[in-house]
């Protein structure tokens, strides 16, 4: 039984939006915990006092409330309504409603929460037992988990990879081979790189609810946010990754031994993420979280340029001297400069030379990371390469239906079998689309008496839908000429949209058809598009980078882009294309919703962007 339970502020230099839920109870309820907050949630830690666990939130959002309180109610007494409403800010806020807040420190305010039922109540505290001595606290991970699921997508052309940098960036020296993401394309904000270990909570003040612009500008967070969910006890293993988790096993009980560097080497959606989860978990217990670095390409090469322009490098290399462990998730997306390569190159070949561990993914074989190789002076395929395969119908089955019983998601195995598995949709798109699936749930739940999950899915992903054929003609164009999009300069959430060059007439009727979806779905989100920009769809080289440079610079909130048309150089690369685009935003830490050109005239489409962005 949950005896107490609180929440405080625990910033940390890598999260001011992170929190601390303390705990009084047995250790079941603790792992019914985890399990409902998943990723949002650290691993739990004994403490002492009159609380004997500790588990960090990454970030403490209305929607987490109000799921908190529902378990805390299941595991203990609740404490009368009032009381409850009393401690988190009274009832929850409408979709477009300001943020409530917590009396004890505001909460962030970098998104918005859902319409969502009335909170449960806070439970009662019972009478303070005698604190029993516990063991000492594990050492807390210096990053905090995160949503992002494990990516998965078409197989990407190693063509596309290549980015051009912006006409106005600095001179870059471009890796020879022909996978190129090269790219001086860093952000063009000012930034802090976090080059030093955590600043002990004491030392930290309380958070003060930035825009998530403002934030982008105070720091470049290099390191990447683990997945407690993500470990080798979850890891379906087969045919398709057994190489690959030897290794990684034999990496976790002799680092920086046989396999150094290791090379995890598959197309998207193969398990890499959960590798790189899975290693560093597994390392942690012997070694300490606080030894190992993850990041991925992107967050690397820019964290070491902002580090060079403020004047942080040293402190970064100081860092580099003290980790015993480096691992870079999707390290053919490095972006290698004159400036930074010098630095990249050092903490390589130092981390292989002193005999600590590297451990390195990519979406591309390693012939095809020669250019990268030569460009820093660091040989990826030193060590050990070993490749992941997409599973076979039978391990991704099993997989799936792990997702939808971690997610809570009720398909049958026919409806399951055909929206997912019989097409092996991406598993990054699975969760993502799940995820999107829950929201909408929200929102339909009250104006539909009964809706079953596939309803729900069909709504996103139209497989029940056959949407009106043609292409975007007159009418459609006058009908939407005649709305034009919000610009409130007080709107919390701030959006914009890209789209290929000579189709003008069709992002206004996407805009006008999002708009009268939204109003079809009882949305009334007080959002406010600050830009539609153009970009060349024949122009193969750079456009991520881009897109993702101009929306960072603008501080937007989320992006929609319409993807290019199917004749152009990049409509024959699209999925590459989104891909990365999505990879570059993400990093910024900006909201990302496509809209392929056939789906113009699809209402499930729109849905889905709704979902996607709110």
């Amino acid at each position: 039984m949950l005896k107490k339970w609180d929440i405080a502020p625990s910033p940390s230099e890598k999260n001011p939006s992170r929190h601390k839920l303390l705990i009084k109870g047995e250790m079941k309820d603790i792992f019914l915990i985890v399990k409902k907050l998943g990723s949002l949630c650290s691993r739990p830690e004994k403490t002492t006092g009159e609380f004997n666990f500790i588990i960090y939130l990454s970030a403490l959002e209305m929607e987490t409330l109000k799921k908190l309180k529902a378990i805390t109610a299941e595991l203990s007494t609740p404490a009368p309504a009032a009381e409850a409403e009393d401690a988190f800010g009274g009832e929850p806020a409408p979709f477009d409603s300001p943020k409530p807040k917590l009396k004890t420190a505001p909460v962030p305010a970098e998104e918005r929460p859902e319409r969502q039922p009335a909170p449960a109540p806070k439970p009662v505290e019972q009478p303070r037992a005698e604190p029993q001595p516990a063991p000492k606290p594990a050492e807390q991970p210096r990053r905090q988990p995160a949503p992002a699921p494990a990516e998965q997508a078409p197989e990407l052309p190693v063509a596309a990879a290549r980015a051009q940098p912006p006409a106005d960036s600095p001179a870059v020296t471009r890796p020879r081979g022909n996978f190129v993401p090269s790219a001086a394309a860093r952000p063009k904000k000012d930034a802090v790189p976090e080059a030093a270990a955590p600043v002990p909570e004491a030392a930290v003040p309380a958070p003060v609810s930035p825009s998530i612009s403002s934030r982008i500008k105070a720091k470049w967070s290099m390191e990447l946010p683990l997945i407690p969910t993500y470990s080798f006890q979850t890891l379906v293993a087969g045919s398709h990754n057994r190489f690959a988790h030897a290794a990684a096993m034999a990496v976790v009980e002799n680092p920086g031994v046989i396999y150094n560097p290791l090379l995890v080497f598959g197309v998207p959606g193969t398990g890499k993420t959960h590798f790189v989860n899975s290693i560093s978990y597994g390392l942690s217990a012997s070694i300490g979280q606080s030894n190992i670095f993850v990041t991925d390409g992107i967050k690397f090469s820019n964290g070491v340029e902002l580090a060079i322009k403020e004047g942080g490098i040293a402190r970064l290399d100081e860092l580099f001297s003290k980790v015993k462990v480096l691992i870079i998730d999707d390290v053919h997306l490095l972006m290698v400069s004159e400036a930074n390569k010098k630095y990249i190159s050092k903490w390589l070949n130092d981390f292989v030379a002193q005999g600590k561990q590297v451990v390195v993914t990519s979406v591309f074989p390693p012939k095809s990371l020669a250019g990268l190789e030569d460009a820093i002076g660091f040989q990826f395929t030193q060590g050990w390469m070993v490749d992941l395969k997409m599973p076979q119908a039978q391990a991704y089955k099993s997989i799936l239906n792990q997702l939808m019983q971690g997610m809570e998601i009720k398909l049958s195995e026919d409806e399951a079998g055909g929206i997912f598995a019989g097409a092996l949709m991406p598993f990054s798109e699975v969760v993502k689309t799940l995820k999107d699936m829950k929201k909408l749930e929200k929102f339909v739940v009250n104006s539909l008496s009964s809706v079953t999950h596939a309803q729900l899915l069909d709504m996103l992903l139209g497989f029940g839908e056959t949407p009106p054929a043609g292409a975007v003609n007159g009418e459609d164009s006058t009908r939407a000429s005649s709305w034009q999009p919000s610009q409130q300069d007080s709107a919390w959430f701030k959006w914009g949209v890209f789209y290929p060059k000579g189709m003008r007439r069709e992002v206004e009727f996407a805009l006008f058809s999002l708009h009268e979806r939204a109003v079809e779905l009882g949305l009334n989100p007080e959002w406010s598009q600050l830009f539609t920009e153009e970009y060349d769809s024949d122009e193969l080289y750079g456009i991520p980078f881009k897109i993702g440079n101009y929306a960072s610079g603008r501080g937007v909130n989320g992006v929609i882009i319409l993807g290019p048309q199917p004749t152009s150089a990049l409509g024959a690369q699209e999925a590459e294309f989104r891909h990365i685009t999505f990879k570059i935003l993400d990093s910024f830490l900006v909201k990302s919703a496509w809209l392929s050109c056939e789906k113009l005239k699809s209402k499930a489409a729109y849905a889905k962007i709704l979902m996607d962005l709110v």
